[in-house]
């Protein structure tokens, strides 16, 4: 049921939330579920107001619409454009039993010479975990007191059909950037640092240059090519037994990221596209699969056709 009142939308229902704090850089082909309401309000020129109530959860391999026995997830945020050159946004979610989560981001275009650009980009996130909440990394036993700070930067540098990005990431605090089923979105996060690894380990830094091509510089309009190198370091490993020890501090690991996109440009199927995606990951011994995901060898292809009503 959807009702609208002048630039006001309020739903309730089944929702597939799509807000910074709750999605993810990383596609999932089939995402969480979420039941309650959402409102969202343009009714100040640049300016976007969210704010939610959510009291279902649902994994999509489940069938009960509360199958993760959610008992309240509320979530709130802002939007607003400034002008054509900055931009900024504030997303919060308060999951019970779960977690606190607060997100930020602010990002500024520089216009230059021969119609290139550069855009300067920073986000972070600051999560407080309850007692309840499932986490992986942490460095302590004490359960009531996990906390994670993760923070990026990053520039981009655009002229004619190239596109060049450099970033820089760190975590802090005595977890990593742990996913669980705390009704946060569960793989969720808004980082550029992000591909088939998000660089979220305990304690981790990590850099990353990328680079991206539009064909239409060689007449293929709708097609791109991205390449990308991230290599993240400092990682805190715990021993399992004794989450307070630390079996490593230095862990490392490393990520080359290529993807093709082709999107139609006329005719029937106008707007559909196909990307074919490769990561190469590896990781420090320590680091593996128990930790995070362990040495990877990932093709991905997606076929997306928009269907217009």
């Amino acid at each position: 049921v959807k009702a609208r009142i002048s630039n006001t939308e309020v739903r309730y229902g089944t929702q597939v939330l799509d807000l910074p704090v709750l999605a993810s850089n990383t596609t999932r082909l089939v995402p969480e579920y979420f039941e309650g309401v959402l409102a969202t309000s343009r009714e100040i020129n640049g300016l976007e107001l969210t704010v939610g109530k959510f009291t279902k959860n649902q994994m999509s391999d489940q069938i009960s619409t509360d199958e993760n026995e959610l008992d309240r997830a509320v979530v709130w945020g802002a939007k607003y454009k400034f002008n054509d050159k900055v931009n900024a946004s504030y997303f919060g979610i308060d999951s019970k039993n779960a977690l606190e989560r607060h997100y930020v981001n602010a990002n500024y275009k520089q216009a230059l010479a021969n119609n290139s650009s550069l855009t300067y980009d920073f986000s972070g996130y600051h999560t407080e975990f309850d007692e309840e909440a499932e986490t992986y990394s942490q460095t302590t036993d004490d359960l009531s007191d996990r906390k994670n700070d993760i923070w990026a930067i990053s520039g981009t540098y655009n002229t004619g059909y190239h596109n060049v990005m450099l970033a820089y990431q760190q975590n802090s605090g005595n977890v990593g950037y742990d996913y669980g089923q705390n009704a946060d979105g569960f793989q969720s996060i808004y980082l550029p640092n992000s591909y088939l690894s998000d660089f979220i380990g305990n304690d981790e830094k990590s850099a990353q240059v990328q680079y991206t091509y539009d064909f239409a510089g060689l007449n293929v309009p709708g097609l791109s090519w991205t390449t990308a190198y991230v290599y993240g370091w400092d990682i805190d490993v715990a021993d399992l037994s004794n989450r307070s020890q630390l079996i490593v501090d230095n862990a490392t690991e490393r990520e080359f990221f290529n993807q093709v996109k082709y999107t139609v440009q006329s005719g029937f199927a106008k707007d559909a596209s196909l990307r074919l995606r490769h990561s190469y990951y590896r990781a420090s011994d320590e680091y593996q699969a128990g930790n995070y995901i362990g040495d990877t060898n990932e093709w991905r292809v997606w076929l997306d056709i928009p269907v217009k009503f």
